[in-house]
């Protein structure tokens, strides 16, 4: 197991003020445009935020699907380009997706026959296959809701969970964190996560753009600066990141901060 770091580029503040009771991001590409899909409890009608990869600009926000006011967990498929949701309080044992261009429930699923053993809090999928976490399980399913496994990691308590290249990665809340785990649920590495112990609450890994075009830091308002600062693409990263360019987003509950990274 490797002991990493995660590297920050950039910070937003969270664009609504969270009660503390779920925070859900994932990485979205509605109308061909790639965003930063943000929803957190508000105590009121709760609201799917749309933000530039930056974090430094709001695109758009609604309300979101009818009844489905307490998602603990996003996950954006790139094939179907729906955004897979895990719910808590009443709903933990349904799944459902829904369209981030229009804001409508599209699908949903009951998966209370062999369900996980508490409120689900963190999902990830690549189209393929979805995780969702509660407590320290992980679970593994196909897109048909069928299981095929899951996992205990005894002393971790999952509270977000991604899609990675050929991996999946969860925060872990109890050791603050980053957990990154092989396709058969062995863990690969470890990084601190940022901001404020015992805040991160939600991953996502960017897997919708192509991060050998992207720089180091994103800059603001997306004009890039010039070659050899870390605001131009063709710049090299430093340090180095761990198996080539990506980008994590970690929303932190404490801080009301999303900090946008890569692991070194």
């Amino acid at each position: 197991m490797l002991n990493l770091q995660f590297e920050q580029t950039n910070t937003g503040p969270y664009p609504v003020t969270t009660t503390g009771d779920g925070t859900a991001i994932t990485v979205c590409k509605p109308f061909n445009d790639p965003m930063v899909a943000f929803v957190t409890q508000t105590g009121f009608d709760d609201e799917v935020v749309y933000l530039s990869l930056g974090l430094d600009h709001e695109f758009r926000r609604h309300i979101t699907p009818a009844g489905r006011e307490v998602i603990s967990g996003m996950g954006y498929n790139p094939i179907t380009r729906q955004i897979w949701c895990s719910n808590t309080t009443s709903q933990t044992d349904e799944v459902f997706t829904f369209d981030p261009e229009t804001g409508l429930e599209t699908s949903g699923m009951d998966l209370s026959a062999d369900g996980l053993p508490g409120y689900a809090h963190g999902m990830g999928t690549n189209g393929l296959l979805f995780i969702r976490s509660s407590g320290g399980t992980l679970e593994l399913r196909m897109m048909n809701g069928n299981k095929l496994a899951d996992k205990e990691y005894t002393g971790r308590n999952i509270q977000g969970a991604s899609a990675s290249p050929f991996s999946w990665t969860f925060i872990d809340s109890v050791n603050d964190e980053i957990v990154v785990i092989g396709p058969l649920g062995n863990i690969i590495a470890t990084a601190p996560t940022p901001g404020t112990a015992g805040g991160s609450k939600a991953i996502a890994f960017n897997y919708v753009t192509d991060q050998n075009s992207s720089p180091q830091i994103i800059p603001e308002d997306g004009i890039i600066g010039p070659v050899g600062s870390p605001t131009h693409p063709d710049t090299p990263w430093n340090p180095v990141p761990w198996l080539g360019r990506h980008r994590l987003y970690i929303a932190n509950d404490t801080d009301q901060t999303i900090y946008a990274g890569y692991l070194t």
